[in-house]
């Protein structure tokens, strides 16, 4: 076995959240060979929010033992296979994890003439509806969820939390309420931006809004919100040993779980949580941290394969201007599984 990475980077504009801007991503394309087989995985860490850097991923994959790699390829059942490869590299690596896990993936399906959804084990009609991210819900705002709902978008993501901002955002949010009608699903995602009060004083406006989730709207939560919008945890996931689910979400009132595979570590860890979340009645959302197209694939191969039936936040994003290629199966704003073997790369993903 063989492993090569490379790196690629390139501008990504509007890739932001409510604490920090990405105008660039960098990403490591790894490479896995056996005889004339490759597979594909990618290392891309988000400044500011993963644990790990491009250093320390590219340290931790070119340190690994490849006969280990190899052995647990070829392992019987694909789950297995991941959860071996996943072992072989630190819990504090968590995009260097989600690389070689995808990589893995990718392999095994081009040895078996499986795809990658198909070997996490969806079906092979299976298909799933996408939300477009927004951002912020600025003076443009209103014209990217027009584009979006043309292209057969109905679920519409809105980023929250500017400094000094609260009422000119829910303002905002009202607004394209009121232009786009009942209809589409708005869901709103703070990056625990807002202190206890204005959460408070933010879920009066949201209620009367119809909206779908709010998402981390306060890192100083430490009870479930009195309100009728359902929560959402996505940072609160990082480190979380599955195990403690049910007693956070308990304790959260969360009724919805956001799964990152880059920042959370991989496939396997996410597909554990998932099922975890979907056995405790949560809504389960598979999403991005502005990723490149491989670890984007993979993504969307775990969200075919959890069960549920909630929009996942894997459409198109700004991150992947920094990439050449995108070759989700995306018809009508949702996401099918497809039929080509393992992530359905036709090329290296490169080129």
């Amino acid at each position: 076995m063989r492993l090569s990475l490379r790196r690629v980077s390139g501008p990504s504009e509007h890739a932001e959240n409510a604490h920090s801007a990405w105008p660039s991503r960098s990403g490591l394309l790894l490479e896995l060979c056996v005889g004339g087989c490759r597979g594909f995985g990618e290392a891309s860490p988000l400044p500011g929010l993963s644990p790990d850097t491009l250093e320390s991923a590219a340290t931790a994959l070119g340190a690994l033992d490849l006969a280990a790699v190899e052995r647990a390829l070829d392992l019987e059942h694909t789950e297995d296979s991941l959860d071996a490869v996943a072992s072989l590299l630190p819990q504090g690596q968590p995009a260097a994890r989600m690389a070689l896990e995808t990589a893995v993936l990718d392999m095994r399906g081009h040895l078996r003439r499986r795809s990658a959804p198909a070997l996490l084990g969806a079906d092979s009609g299976a298909t799933r509806a996408l939300a477009w991210l927004v951002g912020a819900p600025d003076a443009g705002a209103l014209d990217r969820i027009h584009g979006a709902q043309r292209a057969g978008y109905v679920h519409f993501k809105l980023k929250l939390g500017g400094p000094g901002n609260l009422k000119t955002e829910l303002d905002r949010v009202q607004a394209l309420r009121t232009a786009l009608g009942a209809a589409p699903r708005l869901r709103i995602d703070v990056n625990r931006a807002w202190s206890l009060e204005q959460t408070r004083y933010a879920c009066r406006i949201l209620e009367t809004l119809d909206i779908e989730f709010l998402e981390e709207p306060s890192a100083l939560l430490t009870k479930p919100l009195c309100s009728t919008i359902p929560l959402a945890l996505d940072e609160s996931l990082r480190g979380l040993d599955p195990d403690d689910l049910a007693a956070l979400a308990r304790s959260s009132g969360a009724r919805v779980v956001v799964l990152k595979p880059m920042l959370l570590g991989g496939l396997s860890h996410c597909l554990t949580l998932g099922r975890r979340a979907a056995a405790l009645n949560l809504s389960v959302i598979v999403s991005h941290s502005f990723d490149g197209p491989v670890a984007l694939t993979a993504a969307a191969a775990l969200a075919l394969a959890l069960p549920g039936r909630a929009a996942h936040g894997l459409g198109p994003h700004p991150g992947i201007a920094a990439w050449p290629q995108l070759p989700l199966p995306i018809v009508d704003g949702r996401l099918h599984a497809w039929s080509g073997t393992g992530l359905g790369f036709a090329s290296d993903p490169l080129t």
